[in-house]
């Protein structure tokens, strides 16, 4: 051994390394000098996994948390169980490691850690919504100010339950002291509610208004939901955005409503020869009858989910409308025009007046083949009998023209009109409203021309008048 130190040392004299070499030892010695004295034991803050900082001791972390715990109870005025989180202290062996001050840590802490009380908590479906409360008293409170809110506006009905659609309870639990709120707080929670998507498909029959009324909406809600859309033009198939804010819990009141209604008459018709087809005679009127109905309403919201007829009394029955219905046809047994009495008093007078402007037949500008009465523009046109309407539109000189069917080859024309009042297909009666007067056509002036047509060919229209 002694041997191989001397040729050592004497292979670093022959290299000219020895200064070299005791340098070396020399810094390897300070380096060993400074990790002895540096290297120190601090304890490492860990809150929910994380390090916060390092203190020097774990008494200081312990008298620390204990100092936040007392001013969290004294703020609060609650009895503080402990800690909501994990807070620890963990041995750190570490170089030059800087250290909290004791006030330093207590602001941390402050800062960090949130503390648990003995409270409540209000549970909607299940925990799918939560709200803690100071005590089980306040977390009942909130449900029972709910039903009161909702049940202060019903009418006079027989409230039979108040209820909630979704799930809630109220158990004890340690709660955090940050998120513990008042009565009032969460109710206000509750109802200003979260906003819930709905569109509604239009279907045949209903209109913007329905459609507001059917989800407890205003037009003007409705329309401001849907500012693309025109109320009058809404298409079966259309899309309607119903997006409203809805309360987190919904209060379900079961209800007894007794209302007054309605029976609407029947009509029984009575066929008689007596009467022209298309016209009709009352006999006895009818009169609708009354019943009061006692409903079983559940309302949520405001919105009725659920109506079930529970006890139905009638008051008054409905009377039968009898009505006589017209089979008879016209026939026409054509007399002459200069009969002083009129014609054979199958028709009737077109209009309230029967001053005649223009007689039948033959004339300087050719043969008229109609009359024509003095009416002025608006004046009321009604039929002469009961009968069909075959034609309602222009016709050539006639201008705006009705003609009407009555059977067993009889017509008659009424020209000249500034609008109808019937059109293609309706069946009218004697005496009935089908047009206003006017001066459409080849007119010289304001008048209705009226024309009677027997099997194609036209006669003197006073020859059947009365």
């Amino acid at each position: 051994m002694n041997n191989l130190t001397a040729k050592f040392m004497k292979f670093i004299e022959s290299n000219g390394s020895k200064k070299y070499f005791f340098g070396g030892i020399a810094v390897a010695i300070l380096i060993l000098f400074a990790c002895t004295f540096s290297l120190s034991t601090s304890y490492a803050v860990v809150i929910d996994g994380k390090t916060a900082g390092h203190v020097s001791s774990a008494t200081a972390l312990n008298q620390a948390m204990a100092a936040a715990k007392e001013k969290a109870q004294q703020e609060s005025g609650m009895e503080i169980t402990g800690p909501y989180n994990t807070v620890k202290a963990e041995v750190s062996h570490s170089l030059f490691t800087s250290t909290m001050s004791y006030n330093e840590l207590k602001t941390l802490l402050e800062e960090k850690v949130e503390w648990l009380a003995p409270g409540a908590v209000l549970n909607v479906n299940n925990g799918e919504i939560q709200f803690a409360v100071a005590t089980e008293e306040d977390g009942q409170k909130v449900l029972d100010k709910l039903k009161e809110t909702a049940t202060a506006n019903v009418d006079a009905s027989v409230v039979k339950s108040v209820d909630f659609q979704e799930e809630v309870s109220v158990e004890a639990a340690n709660v955090k002291v940050s998120e513990i709120q008042s009565v009032d707080k969460i109710i206000e929670q509750i109802q200003e509610g979260k906003e819930e998507v709905k569109t509604h498909v239009v279907e045949e029959g209903e209109s913007f208004w329905m459609i507001a009324h059917n989800n407890n909406m205003s037009v003007d809600e409705l329309q401001k939901l849907n500012a693309d859309i025109v109320p009058e033009r809404l298409q079966i198939g259309q899309e309607i955005s119903l997006t409203k804010q809805e309360p987190l819990v919904s209060v379900v009141i079961t209800k007894e409503v007794t209302v007054e209604e309605s029976i609407a008459h029947s009509t029984e018709y009575k066929d008689t020869s007596s009467l022209l087809k298309g016209e009709t005679k009352v006999v006895t009127k009818g009169s609708d009858g009354k019943k009061e109905v006692t409903y079983e309403v559940k309302e949520a919201n405001g919105s009725t989910i659920e109506k079930n007829v529970i006890n139905e009394v009638v008051v008054a029955e409905p009377v039968t409308e009898v009505v006589n219905r017209g089979t008879g046809s016209i026939q026409l047994s054509s007399r002459s025009a200069s009969n002083s009495n009129g014609g054979s008093g199958v028709l009737a007078w077109p209009l309230s007046s029967n001053k005649i402007t223009s007689p039948y037949g033959t004339r300087s500008r050719g043969f008229h083949s109609g009359i024509d009465l003095q009416a002025k523009t608006g004046t009321s046109v009604y039929a002469s009998a009961g009968g069909k309407v075959v034609l309602a539109s222009w016709y050539y000189g006639y201008g705006n023209c009705i003609v009407i069917d009555h059977g067993n080859g009889i017509k008659t024309r009424y020209a000249h009109l500034s609008s109808y009042k019937v059109k293609v297909g309706d069946t009218v009666s004697r005496g009935q409203l089908i047009a206003l007067s006017g001066n459409t056509g080849n007119s010289t002036g304001p008048h209705l021309h009226f024309e009677v047509i027997v099997n194609g060919s036209t006669k003197n229209p006073v020859n059947y008048l009365k």
